[in-house]
């Protein structure tokens, strides 16, 4: 049972730990913004926070920051059904 238990965690990738690096804020900010410049069109928090191995609550106050100054707006999900 614990063998078959391993395999599909390999075969879902469930097996792949998650290690946050505790940043500061601003150190976050560049890191989210530069993720921003080089992943165009839609991009989740989770997705971003996950791929920079950031705490998601960081990410999430990062992207309202950029929201309110209005350095990125959200995306149409509409917009996202007809490109896909």
């Amino acid at each position: 049972m614990r063998l078959a238990v391993k395999d599909y965690a390999a075969r879902e990738g469930a097996n792949k730990l998650l290690n946050l690096r505790d940043v500061p804020f601003h150190d976050a900010r560049r890191a989210v913004e530069r993720y921003l410049k080089l992943h165009h069109g839609a991009v989740w928090p989770d997705e971003m926070a996950e791929e920079l191995g950031f705490d998601y609550r960081i990410v999430l106050q990062v992207v309202k920051d950029l929201f309110k100054e209005k350095k990125i707006e959200e995306a149409s999900v509409r917009a996202e059904a007809i490109e896909a």
